[in-house]
């Protein structure tokens, strides 16, 4: 894909290329992929569609006067408008940020623990043999505290048990700019070559920096 009207985004992360432009969404939507599932209630309007941005990973091939980017696009922010935009069939250019994939900062989404501590830690330990003596990349972090298991051979099924634990109500995803008292749970934090277009991550997987919503 080629991009003549864009606009350079300053950001405080050097080296980090991002650029602002618009883009029909629905047009493009057969390049576009999701990387997180999206809930029932998300109560998108065209307002809300026309006072935000939505952020795209990219992979940039040629930077130059005009963009020319790799037609596999990742969802950043904005998988709720996306789908709005998809299931509306809502044929307009929407302002857009276009930004490095392999350059942002990925990290897990919080979740608060609604659970007793030790309940969730022995459920932890029985149903997949998390342990913090063990050495693993793949983990859960309790504050501070890292319990690994071996029980997983890849980040998609460690995903797939915390939309789990989302389901049962066992942790609630609340933003990791959000201050909270309750214990904090998070997850390995997903790389960029994790996403994939056959492949969609549980709702609020991932935090992804720097972000455009404020």
């Amino acid at each position: 894909m080629k991009i003549r009207d864009f606009q350079e985004l300053k950001l405080s992360v050097p080296d980090l290329k991002a650029y602002l432009t618009r883009l029909n969404i629905y047009k493009n939507k057969d390049i576009i992929f999701p990387h997180e599932e999206t809930t029932e209630d998300s109560q998108i309007t065209k307002d809300i569609l026309k006072n935000s941005v939505i952020v795209l990973g990219v992979t940039f091939q040629y930077i130059n006067t005009e963009l020319t980017i790799e037609n596999k696009i990742f969802i950043l922010d904005g998988h709720h408008r996306f789908k709005y935009i998809v299931d509306n069939e809502i044929d307009e250019t929407f302002e857009v940020v276009l930004i490095d994939l392999h350059g942002v900062n990925i990290e897990s989404y919080n979740c608060e623990l609604n659970v007793d501590l030790d309940f969730f830690i022995n459920k932890v330990k029985s149903e997949h043999s998390f342990n913090r003596e063990k050495i693993s990349k793949y983990l859960i972090k309790v504050n501070q505290e890292e319990y690994c298991s071996e029980s997983f051979t890849n980040i998609y099924d460690l995903y797939q048990y915390k939309k789990e634990l989302m389901l049962e109500g066992i942790i609630t995803p609340i933003a990791n700019n959000q201050d909270t008292q309750k214990t904090i749970i998070n997850f390995t934090a997903l790389k960029s070559f994790d996403f994939s277009v056959s492949t969609i991550f549980p709702y609020k997987s991932t935090w992804i920096t720097p972000r455009f919503d404020s």
